[in-house]
């Protein structure tokens, strides 16, 4: 208004008016955080790039017509330098909406993904998920000679404590036998809710010895039994172990590790037991099945 009104100057005009919409630009390309999921990366991606080059763009006409290298007629001067800095504003700004348009259908669509894929109880990834990672790092096991752990995870005697406590005891129960585990195990490790109070942890590049160390660390944190915790709900858990054997797929590995948990189960619970190793020709004949 002053340059319009107090002092007319349409160059001073043009730069303040780009230094505010600079300003806003910069702001946005601040404030879109960088994000690692790839199911988001690429539409936040495109949104900063966006905010960024329409605030240089931006900055740049700003300074062009501070110093007054060039005084336009007005607006639609017909000049090239004036047509340009027209068409930049005029693209940048139906991009930058599209990228906000793109950030929202992916956030939803991410939220959904991920309400499929985990459970709303306690958290953890669910069984279809694991079956799918665990697909794929038995393909990548192959691929590479490399080993492959899996732990099948039991809360004891956990009908008992639905039945003492309450439902809301033994939901709470699953969420911190979730959280314990997520805390002991490592980053590349997957733990994902089965079914009820199964849980399964799956170990990718661990030789027995490694595993059986895991399985062990994981029994100890996960027991709140009375003697081993002062826990307001005590509760421990019985893990069956089993190694990927060569040619074995992934349905043999988890009855392996499956007939390990009953056996822990019933040597009295609260305990790790490891699946024997398969014979060589049983092997073969699985991996064909």
């Amino acid at each position: 208004m002053f340059f319009h009104i107090g002092q007319e100057s349409l160059s001073l005009r043009i730069s303040s008016v780009s230094a505010y919409h600079a300003a806003v630009c910069f702001a946005i390309f601040a404030s879109v955080p960088s994000v690692r999921e790839r199911r988001l990366r690429y539409s936040f991606s495109f949104t900063r790039i966006a905010a960024l080059s329409l605030g240089v763009g931006h900055s740049f006409r700003g300074l062009f017509y501070i110093v007054d290298a060039y005084e336009p007629v007005s607006l639609l001067d017909p000049a090239a330098i004036n047509l340009a800095f027209f068409a930049i504003g005029t693209l940048f700004m139906p991009g930058l909406t599209l990228g906000a348009v793109m950030m929202a259908n992916a956030r939803v669509l991410f939220e959904t993904a991920y309400a499929a894929d985990h459970d709303h109880l306690t958290g953890a990834p669910t069984r279809r998920a694991f079956f799918e990672v665990a697909g794929r790092e038995l393909a990548r096991a192959r691929r590479q000679a490399g080993s492959v752990g899996l732990l099948l995870i039991d809360a004891d005697h956990f009908k008992r404590i639905n039945d003492t406590h309450g439902h809301g005891v033994g939901d709470q129960v699953l969420r911190d036998l979730v959280q314990r585990i997520m805390g002991v195990i490592r980053k590349n490790d997957y733990c994902a809710r089965l079914g009820g109070e199964e849980f399964a942890v799956l170990l990718p590049d661990t030789d027995l010895d490694a595993a059986l160390v895991a399985a062990e660390r994981l029994r100890a944190a996960l027991d709140r039994s009375a003697e081993g915790a002062a826990a307001e709900v005590p509760y421990t858990v019985s893990i069956g172990l089993a190694m990927l054997e060569p040619g074995e797929d992934f349905d043999s590995l988890m009855l392996r590790a499956d007939a390990a948990l009953y056996a822990a189960k019933e040597a009295g619970r609260n305990r790790v037991v490891c699946a024997p190793a398969l014979p060589e020709q049983t092997a073969r004949e699985a991996g064909r099945a």
